[in-house]
């Protein structure tokens, strides 16, 4: 299946339906071979490890991730590393072309996963939200908790592609956590 696409004046990016993603950069650049997700881990202090969390292993320039539990209005972790790029602004992320897909399941890990795909000039803004529920040994009350996992990614495609030696930041890998 080709995927769903969508471009602006400097990239154009498209998505299949099982994540894997091709990018070129407009108006005659070629596709770069598909950039599959990948499954990483972080720590988490107070839970043990949080495995299964689903990234792109790309140059970022700036990722941020937070993990919840459901019902616990602070989050347990709140990290971010490298630098939002100065042209992109937050608040105004809607107005640019975007994908979002949403997919729910009764089992499996995570078992609810929505991402959104961004282009904000040469960017690639990469949100995603995984829900996953894990067994927690308790008495009494619930024997499982629900966790909310908000991972961004932002991606220079311009200058990953021109020179191929973007620098990369990472909060999690597929080797374990960073």
């Amino acid at each position: 299946m080709q995927g769903l696409q969508i471009w602006n004046d400097q990239a154009m990016l498209r998505v299949s339906r099982d994540a894997r993603l091709a990018f070129r950069l407009m108006p005659d650049g070629t596709f770069h071979q598909h950039v599959e997700l990948q499954e990483g881990s972080t720590k988490v202090a107070g839970i043990a490890t949080v495995n299964g969390l689903l990234h792109y292993a790309m140059p970022c320039l700036f990722e941020s991730l937070v993990v919840r539990v459901e019902g616990i209005a602070a989050p347990v972790l709140d990290r971010a590393i490298g630098q939002w790029p100065t042209a992109v602004d937050d608040d105004e992320l809607e107005t640019y072309p975007h994908l979002h897909f949403l997919e729910e399941r009764k089992t499996g890990m995570p078992w609810r996963f929505e991402r959104w795909y961004t282009l904000a000039g040469p960017y690639l803004i990469f949100d995603s939200e995984q829900y996953f529920e894990r067994p927690r040994p308790v008495t009494r009350g619930k024997r499982w908790e629900r966790l909310i996992v908000q991972l961004r990614q932002v991606v220079d495609f311009v200058g990953w592609d021109s020179d191929g030696s973007a620098t990369a930041v990472h909060l999690l890998s597929s080797e374990g956590p960073r």
